[in-house]
């Protein structure tokens, strides 16, 4: 699945773009490390004011994401994306991460596997 025909989809809406509110937090580490203004704007609207769906991060995801993190020994904040997706429903999980391979029963695109 390339990712412009997703985000065309998105658009179109024939897809919607979810994610956990944990994913504003990862984005805008380095943007403010760097204190590139453009960069913080640019995430903060994609994320907050587009099509792109943010979702809280529940006692219910927290409770899945420690028990994927106790089988699957995933990192806590790749623990929480998975949760969300599954809590979600999510028909793929879209990342940059390699470890998230170990989920299973989850459609998985790795995003280096489309280059």
């Amino acid at each position: 699945m390339p990712l412009n025909s997703f985000w065309l989809s998105v658009k179109k809406g024939e897809a919607t773009a979810l994610s956990s509110e944990l994913t504003l937090l990862e984005t805008l580490v380095v943007p403010i490390r760097q204190n590139n203004e453009v960069l913080i704007e640019s995430y903060g609207t994609l994320l907050t004011k587009t099509e792109v769906i943010l979702s809280p991060i529940t006692a219910e995801i927290l409770r899945e994401a420690a028990t994927l993190r106790a089988q699957l020994s995933l990192k806590t904040p790749d623990a929480i994306h998975a949760a969300t997706a599954i809590a979600l429903k999510c028909d793929y999980l879209i990342t940059n991460d390699d470890g998230l391979r170990r989920l299973p029963n989850i459609n998985l695109v790795v995003m280096s596997d489309l280059l």
